[in-house]
């Protein structure tokens, strides 16, 4: 169920507490050094739509920046702000609409703008606020990340969803948002079983339904059941954001960076030999059939590159997320494999086990290659980029009082880092909440 105010957007039903490290400050950097662009300095950031405002409630805790935001759901405010208020961040929470946030006169020019599963769910028109928006509060040298579906990824799901709507509209009066959703699955899964012909050349159609009748009925409420849903083909999203005077400066998903994962040798060789950016991305989204993309976007990449880049790499402080002896020899990805036993892994992985970080620079110096291997381990999750030890003891109490109140919430399942500036997921035993006491 929606109200004129929320442009169509669910309202009876709050969303799923998630948490996206892209929204980490200081996951910008290793993302724009693999580019070859000099990583932003973040001393201000803002989150646009932010939920159950878990992320920005752990970004908050555990960095150094000063954090801002807006939601429409007065339960996700009030739940962000009780987060808050755990901490002792001090973080500046809204419960409104876009126009509402954009019109106050009390914010400041941001370095950080971040929207994550915020731009495929909007109405166009609120679209274009949020580009006045960042066109307006962004400050200059700052970063905007964005997290939305994608095309062509989501192109088996396009008829079914449509589907799905068409029927919740026709729900009786006053019937809530998950009722409406129960019988629209049970509706759609009687016309799969009549084996329509549209979805025959859709070969993963039914599988992603049958997946669907098992999901959390929150997030089904948010991602499939607003008004307005549309993934987005990366020019669109490029035209998006140059009408805020952005361009494009990189995945955001370390893992979209490791391209012998996800490319085979040809696609690599099609891609670099396409000099257009706007083209090339949409080739690969194409080629790896992305169903999300999460990307960065600034106003004028600065290009690194010969010493200064090295300079940049080596100054960055890492530490170990995952017990040395649960990382893997290998991994595989969608088109590729890749050696974690290399001698770069093992010795990084070897200087960081015993607790606490260093910088890239001193495991550089020690062994050959250790740049390249500690970007890929923190791609795969085993290493994450640190924060200076002064930070980390800046942060340490918050996010000590911010854990406590989450262990108390049984659907949030990360804890925050004063050591990464970010969130760990609390399932998993890390030697970032057991050596480093960031818990």
């Amino acid at each position: 169920m929606t109200d004129d105010r929320a442009a169509g957007y669910v309202t009876d039903v709050g969303y799923t507490p998630g948490y996206h490290p892209e929204l980490n400050p200081l996951n910008t950097r290793p993302a724009f050094l693999r580019a070859g662009l000099a990583a932003p300095a973040i001393a201000t950031a803002c989150e646009l739509g932010f939920g159950q405002g878990v992320s920005l409630a752990v970004h908050a805790a555990a960095g150094p920046a000063r954090w801002w935001g807006c939601d429409l759901l007065p339960a996700h405010v009030e739940f962000a702000r009780g987060l808050d208020a755990a901490s002792g961040a001090g973080a500046v929470l809204a419960a409104a609409t876009f126009a509402e946030f954009a019109a106050r006169d009390d914010l400041p020019a941001f370095d950080f703008i971040g929207l994550h599963g915020v731009l495929s769910w909007v109405s166009a028109e609120n679209r274009g606020l949020v580009a006045r928006f960042i066109a307006r509060r962004l400050a200059p040298g700052g970063v905007v990340y964005t997290g939305c579906n994608a095309l062509p990824g989501w192109t088996e799901m396009l008829p079914l969803r449509r589907l799905l709507v068409e029927h919740a509209a026709t729900a009786p009066a006053g019937q809530g948002t998950v009722g409406r959703i129960d019988a629209a699955l049970d509706f759609a899964a009687r016309v799969l079983e009549e084996n329509p012909l549209a979805l025959r050349g859709l070969p993963g159609a039914a599988g992603r339904f049958a997946r669907l009748r098992d999901a959390d009925r929150r997030y089904l409420a948010h991602e499939y059941f607003n008004r307005d849903w549309a993934p987005l083909h990366f020019d669109e999203l490029a035209d998006l954001m140059a009408t805020a005077g952005l361009r494009h400066a990189c995945a955001a998903r370390l893992l979209d960076q490791l391209d012998a994962l996800n490319l085979s040798a040809g696609q690599r060789a099609l891609l670099a030999a396409i000099p257009e950016p706007r083209l090339r991305e949409a080739v690969r989204d194409l080629l790896t059939n992305a169903q999300v993309r999460r990307d960065y976007w600034v106003r004028a990449p600065a290009p690194l590159a010969g010493p200064a880049l090295q300079d940049a790499w080596h100054a960055t402080r890492v530490a170990l997320v995952t017990p040395r002896d649960d990382v893997p020899e290998r991994v595989t990805g969608p088109l590729g494999g890749l050696s974690l036993a290399e001698p770069a892994h093992r010795a990084v992985l070897d200087a960081l086990a015993a607790g606490g970080t260093a910088t890239l620079g001193a495991l550089a110096a020690a062994t050959d290659g250790a740049v390249d291997a500690a970007f890929e381990l923190a791609a795969l999750g085993h290493v994450a980029v640190a924060q200076a030890p002064d930070q980390v003891d800046a942060c340490a109490a918050r996010t000590r009082r911010l854990n406590r109140r989450l262990a108390a919430e049984p659907d949030v399942a990360v804890r925050a880092s004063a050591v990464t500036g970010g969130g760990v997921f609390a399932g998993t035993p890390t030697p970032l909440l057991a050596a480093l006491h960031a818990d």
